[in-house]
This record gives structure tokens, C-alpha cells and sequence, in this order.
């Protein structure tokens, strides 16, 4: 139990440098304060694993700076493509892609953060895991495990919340896709050429009834985290709606 405690212990502060380090880099980009992260909480969770992962393999295995830049490179970047599949699946949503970046891997690794991911590696190792592992290490036992308990608790309270939110929303894109493909079927030959017009003009169209407005003001502020937290999230079945849905609420929330 102790040692689960510490290793938990381990992936929250990492899942949680990993936040910061993320949110730092958004709300630079966006020039305002973004909460970058899968979960509500200041996590995120690919971190926590893809720094276990390297502690695990490559703490006290070797001085060698090239060797833990490239074997953390690798072992981030694998955490990172499997964390994509994963999330692609469940959710069927695509919630980063570097298709623009050169020498990436189906839009889900590239080259420059694997760079970033190799440098983070071998800080983590020399610098970061020392210090770290050294102040979790100096709490007593019991307070490693009552903390984790703790911790874990509120994990799975995001969790849960997190994940009903984006099956709901699931739900809501797919019945708001219907409405747009509907829309869209009375103009099917234009719509090649003209779809980006006519989306602008769904607002106006019969289609846009009191039932997808109700659609999209449910769980108003999950949703407009989680486009924030992920400016380039794309929906894999019903992305149409999801762009719309985006233009909406941001539209609202600009307005507010």
C-alpha cells in the first residue's frame, strides 16, 4: 500500500507539472488563461504516465545524456500515441493533430515535441525526479497513503464528470448532425462549393429548433473548456456539429 501510495503520489505531481508546463504554453499562445488538460483539475494525466514510464525504465540505468534523451523520447512519445489512439477511440474525437508539423506520425507525434518530450526526459532523471521523489519521500508513510486517498477520490469524481460530459456531448453533436445534414440536403448540389455560407445560415433555417438549442446550452461551461483546453479537438463522426457547436458557444461566451 505504501509503495502504490508513492508511486500514486509521483504520477499526480508529474500529471500536475505537466499541467502547468501545458497551460503555461496555451495561455502564452492565446494570450489568456487556459486550462490545458483532459480532466477539469490541474492535470494532465499523459504526463503523470509518460514520466512513470521513464522513471521506471531509465531512473538509475544510465548517466548517459544521449542515451535518456533518446530512450525518453521514445518512451514519451509512445505514451503520447497511445494516449491519442485511446482517446480517438473512446471518444471519437481527435484532441491534438500535428498534421501541419513535418515528420509527424498520423497527426498524433512529431518530431519537435519528441525533441521537447527527449530534453523534459533527461531533466526529469538528472534533476526533476530527485528533488521531487526526495520531498514526497520525506512525508511519513501515513500521510502518503491518507493523501493519496484523498487525491484519488477527487480523481475519480473529475473523471466521472469529465467523461458523462463528453458521452452526453457525444449525444448532442450526433442529433445536431442529423439537424445540419437536413439542412444541408436541400441544397446537396450546392453544398461543395457553398457549405461554409450555408452553415453560417443554420441559425436561421427551421432546423435550428428549440431542441438543438436546448442541445447546445446544456453543460455550457464543460463544453467551452474543453474547446479551450483543445482549440484543435476535431469530432471523427460528426465534426460539423462540433464546429458549429464551437462557433456558437464562443460566439456567447465572447459576447458575455
Amino acid at each position: 500500500m505504501f509503495i502504490l501510495s508513492k508511486y500514486f503520489l509521483w504520477f499526480i505531481a508529474y500529471s500536475f507539472l505537466g499541467w502547468v508546463y501545458e497551460s503555461a504554453i496555451c495561455s502564452i499562445s492565446e494570450r489568456s488563461l487556459v486550462n490545458r488538460g483532459f480532466l477539469n483539475g490541474p492535470l494532465c494525466p499523459v504526463y503523470g504516465f509518460g514520466a512513470l514510464a521513464s522513471i521506471f525504465i531509465l531512473d538509475m540505468r544510465t548517466d548517459n545524456l544521449i542515451i535518456l534523451f533518446f530512450a525518453g523520447m521514445l518512451i514519451t512519445c509512445t505514451v503520447e500515441y497511445i494516449t491519442a489512439v485511446l482517446l480517438e477511440k473512446l471518444f471519437d474525437a481527435k484532441w491534438w493533430d500535428y498534421s501541419n508539423y513535418r515528420f509527424n506520425i498520423q497527426g498524433r507525434v512529431c518530431l519537435i515535441g519528441a525533441v521537447v518530450f527527449g530534453v523534459l526526459a533527461v531533466l526529469l532523471i538528472k534533476y526533476i525526479h530527485p528533488f521531487v521523489g526526495g520531498l514526497i519521500g520525506q512525508l511519513p508513510s501515513w500521510w502518503q497513503i491518507v493523501l493519496s486517498i484523498v487525491i484519488f477520490i477527487f480523481l475519480m469524481l473529475d473523471l466521472y464528470i469529465t467523461v458523462r460530459h463528453l458521452l452526453v456531448l457525444n449525444s448532442r453533436l450526433k442529433k445536431m448532425q442529423l439537424a445540419i445534414n437536413q439542412f444541408l440536403k436541400q441544397y446537396a448540389q450546392q453544398a461543395g462549393e457553398l457549405k461554409e455560407s450555408l452553415m453560417s445560415k443554420f441559425e436561421e433555417s427551421e432546423f435550428y429548433n428549440e431542441r438543438i438549442k436546448a442541445l447546445i446550452s446544456l453543460s455550457r461551461f464543460q463544453s467551452i473548456r474543453i474547446i479551450k483546453a483543445f482549440p484543435s479537438l476535431r469530432s471523427i463522426n460528426y465534426d460539423d456539429a462540433w464546429q458549429k457547436l464551437k462557433s456558437i458557444l464562443l460566439g456567447s461566451d465572447s459576447r458575455n
